[in-house]
Formats: C-alpha cells, sequence, structure tokens
C-alpha cells in the first residue's frame, strides 16, 4: 500500500472516531414557571444525571437566563430526580421553604413537584407548562429586574 494511501485511511478512521459533541448537562426552564406553591413564578434548573441535581431561582432583568437572588442559586432541599421507566420523561420534585406569619398554621415549606417530558416542563400543582432550554452549565448572572 502507497504511503499516500495509509496517511488517506488513517485520516478516514480518526474522524470516524470522533464523537459528537455531548447534549449540554442540565435542562431549565426556559421562562420561570408558576409551581403552585408560592406567588413567585420560580426558574429551575435540573442535572437528570445526579438524582439531586435540582436548583432554582427568582428570574433576573432577562427571565430565567439571568437571576435576581443570591450570591448564587438555590440548591433545593430534598431534592430528587427520578425517572419513568423506558421514557425520557422524568419527575423532579423539591422542598422549597415560604415565608410565612408566625402564628400561621400552614407548614413553613411546601413541596414542588414537576414533569420534565417532551421539551417542557409541567408544575403538579398549577398545571403551568414551560419550555425547556438546555445548558452546559448553571451560571447564571444576577441582574435584578429593573423596579
Amino acid at each position: 500500500m502507497r504511503p499516500s494511501a495509509v496517511i488517506v485511511l488513517l485520516a478516514v478512521a480518526l474522524a470516524a472516531c470522533r464523537t459528537s459533541p455531548a447534549a449540554p448537562r442540565f435542562i431549565v426552564t426556559a421562562a420561570p414557571i408558576d409551581t403552585g406553591v408560592s406567588s413567585q413564578r420560580l426558574c429551575v434548573g435540573v442535572d437528570p444525571a445526579e438524582p439531586r441535581g435540582v436548583w432554582w431561582w427568582e428570574p433576573g432583568l432577562s427571565g430565567c437566563t439571568s437571576r435576581s437572588t443570591g450570591p448564587d442559586l438555590f440548591r433545593a432541599e430534598r431534592a430528587l430526580v427520578t425517572s419513568r421507566g423506558e421514557s425520557e420523561a422524568f419527575e423532579v420534585s423539591f422542598r422549597m421553604q415560604l415565608k410565612r406569619a408566625a402564628d400561621s398554621v400552614l407548614p413553613p415549606y411546601a413541596d414542588v413537584h414537576l414533569t420534565v417530558q417532551d421539551r417542557a416542563i409541567r408544575a403538579a400543582a398549577s398545571g403551568a407548562s414551560v419550555a425547556i432550554a438546555r445548558r452546559a452549565d448553571l451560571e447564571v448572572p444576577l441582574i435584578p429586574p429593573r423596579r
């Protein structure tokens, strides 16, 4: 075999071995969602590969691509990411602390339940649904909305 043919075959083999870029790791709400448990619409980020991989933040000036809370995203308490068997859909749940009056008979928290399916996230309590976006990271800048 001629050396030029070997070089061509090696180039083809290397090109065939290249892997396509991986899908971005995180799934986030493309717009703030009404969870049905808080008066504030929230932005939620999920790492589907991590059983406890849920974060939330209040939207900033540009919606869920910025945030008005901080100094960082809130790591969700009691978070759980659960797949639905063979389906690409999965369930997300977490506990969120709420501001309640000291004499309130209601607990100072609420449990949020979301379903991710078919490029959307749906909140169980409100029935609201928003599109998802994919992100390589959860570096969401702090840009409070104008008042």
